[in-house]
């Protein structure tokens, strides 16, 4: 059996149905990622990810009979799983609530109701929280996408003051599909992704915009040896048959990406690039030769690769009074990538006066993976409302020290002091917008998307 909607969550939350006050008719509950965590602004996405990959497929009798029998041998009782509201969701044949959000790309202040979630039946009211386990899964992209959106800030310093802004886009690229949990975690941190950039390896991303935004081949990636390639013609004489191969094989027009550490990387510059009928073919070229270290000190050895790289093609200067090497080449750097340590390796080389168009850069888990966690930005989904059947309206909240939640119905408004969540009822036009209700999915462009988060990264703040 494909994943069961109900038991895609906490135990625990199959026993709240019977916990909550009598008479419970709604349950009203937002996210937010609360003020503290790395970076003080969020750049919010993958919602529509996690509705379109849970929420759409419909509960049917046999999801019903496996998750009774799981909650069964879980709490060695049947009377903790709610069968009955369970048969109503497959009655109506979608789930009963209504989710409220942000659009997708904005960037906002932490502290910031991302979206909201309520029930729109009676029955479904205590039993709606068990779908926040799901719901909180919008941390991961959301989590990715902020920290790309001030990668991207910071290097974006770099290319106006040094370089050519429309280089930008490709200054760092997606290598980390192998290095993630799972297959949905590369999809939707690789999406995360194309948001800034659209460098990348990760085809599971690009198939999943695709899939569920409708827009195909966002990412670009090039022609790229790897060392099984490299290291099957191969030391000495089979380096040059190595690079010869490629430069013979692939399209002079594009750009290829060679992998020059198997066996020593400044050796092969020097012995192997420097060799005069290798010289003399990546002149010709019309299409930009990249090399990549992948191993050794990840902010000293490219330098040195372009030292040395610059010692037999030599460079010009660009119109800001930087350096650019020469005949079309630069380097990529991939081993030890992180968006601190990227950073570094910009300001260096720009600091020797290099211009930042001599250097790309490639990550996997220091992009998709390493030291992301919910608590990164401390998400949180807290219940704020609550109705009973006999009338009665609760505005509920946490007031735990550092912790504390908000209370009642909310909406986001852009207000004199910037983007502030406030009471539904306050005045101002809601910028959260209805994206799931009773069945019905809007799902917004990933142009959109990519447009608002695109805004986002000219203003606002650095990391720290």
């Amino acid at each position: 059996m494909s994943e069961n909607l109900i038991l895609s969550t906490d135990a625990y939350k199959l026993t709240h149905w019977q916990e909550y006050p009598k008479g419970l008719s709604k349950l009203y509950s937002y996210c937010e990622a609360r003020t503290g965590g790395r970076f003080d602004e969020i750049c919010f996405f993958g919602l529509q990810m996690v509705i379109n990959d849970h929420f759409l497929t419909p509960v049917t009798t046999e999801m019903i009979d496996e998750a009774e029998e799981a909650a069964y041998l879980t709490f060695g009782t049947r009377a903790y799983f709610n069968r009955e509201v369970w048969e109503k969701v497959r009655d109506l044949g979608y789930l009963p609530i209504k989710i409220k959000a942000l659009p997708e790309g904005s960037v906002v202040p932490t502290g910031t109701a991302l979206f909201t979630i309520e029930s729109t039946e009676p029955w479904f009211a205590t039993t709606m929280n068990a779908l926040e386990t799901l719901l909180m899964h919008v941390w991961y992209p959301t989590t990715i996408a902020t920290n790309e959106l001030f990668l991207k800030r910071d290097l974006l310093a770099f290319y106006e003051k040094t370089g050519d802004v429309e280089n930008l886009p490709f200054a760092v690229n997606d290598f980390g599909l192998r290095g993630v949990t799972s297959l949905m975690a590369g999809e939707r941190g690789g999406s995360a992704h194309l948001l800034h950039f659209l460098g990348t390896d990760n085809m599971a991303a690009n198939r999943a915009i695709e899939r569920i935004y409708g827009e195909k081949g966002r990412g670009k990636s090039v022609w790229a040896t790897e060392h099984s390639v490299a290291t099957s013609y191969g030391e000495g004489d089979g380096e040059a048959n190595y690079l010869n191969a490629q430069l013979d094989l692939s399209d002079s027009e594009t750009t290829i990406s060679i992998v020059i550490d198997s066996f020593e990387t400044l050796h092969f510059i020097d012995a192997i690039v420097g060799r005069a009928d290798i010289l003399e073919k990546i002149r010709k070229r019309s299409g930009r030769v990249v090399l990549r270290p992948d191993s050794g000190n990840p902010i000293e050895t490219p330098i040195a690769v372009i030292e040395h790289l610059d010692t037999l093609f030599g460079h010009t200067r660009n119109a800001k009074g930087y350096k650019v090497l020469a005949d079309n080449v630069g380097v990529i750097q991939g081993d030890g990538m992180k968006r601190e340590t990227i950073v570094e390796l910009y300001q260096t080389l720009t600091d020797l006066g290099w211009s930042a168009d001599n250097l790309v850069t490639g990550s996997g888990g220091g992009l998709l993976q390493e030291s992301f966690d919910r608590d990164t930005e401390r998400f949180a989904i807290k219940a704020s409302y609550a109705e009973l059947s006999d009338g009665t309206l609760l505005n509920v909240h946490k007031k735990t020290p550092g912790k504390v939640s908000k209370s009642g119905r909310l909406k986001v408004v852009s207000a004199d002091k910037g983007i502030q969540t406030v009471s539904e009822s306050a005045p101002g036009d809601d910028l959260l917008e209805t994206v799931y209700e009773n069945g019905k999915f809007t799902v917004q462009s990933f142009g959109e998307i990519v447009a608002r988060a695109e805004s986002g990264v000219s203003g606002g703040l650095r990391a720290r």
